[in-house]
């Protein structure tokens, strides 16, 4: 019985190497959105804590305190809207990684596609040609008993 070769296999397996690449650097993108995700919300968690302390502490603390409490608070603001920048510029990255990601996995399906219309193909003109040996055999087998 013949082995079934698929001529185009060394571009399938580039197909996936791609769309592996691709994987990885999608979920590089996500861990960075996710990861800034989780700071805006530790950093405006922070912010309206402190927030709450500083009117607090305005009724019975000390200037001093009070201009220490307000530098923290603006730095607090200075970082969420850093961080609200830097997420709202990470979107289409993330965007772009997955539209990538989804091409890269539409070529490699089309290929896997391909690969296996022709090995259905070739499992058929298999069958066809032991089914013609075997008739062969049978009429000689017949004709030799006559």
């Amino acid at each position: 019985m013949a082995r079934f070769v698929f001529p185009l296999q060394p571009v399938l397996d580039a197909r996936r190497r791609k769309e592996e690449e691709k994987l990885r650097a999608f979920a590089r993108a996500k861990a960075a959105r996710d990861e800034n995700a989780r700071d805006l919300g530790r950093l405006d968690g922070a912010l309206r804590i402190g927030g709450r302390a500083l009117h607090e502490f305005a009724m019975t603390g000390s200037t001093a305190s009070l201009r220490l409490y307000d530098a923290h608070l603006g730095y607090l603001e200075r970082t969420l809207q850093s961080r609200e920048k830097s997420s709202a510029e990470s979107a289409p990255v993330l965007d772009r990684a997955a539209s990538e990601l989804y091409a890269a996995n539409r070529e490699r399906r089309l290929l896997e596609k391909l690969k296996e219309r022709r090995l259905q193909e070739f499992e058929r003109e298999e069958a066809r040609r032991d089914e013609r040996e075997l008739d062969e055999a049978n009429a000689r087998s017949t004709m030799g008993r006559l």
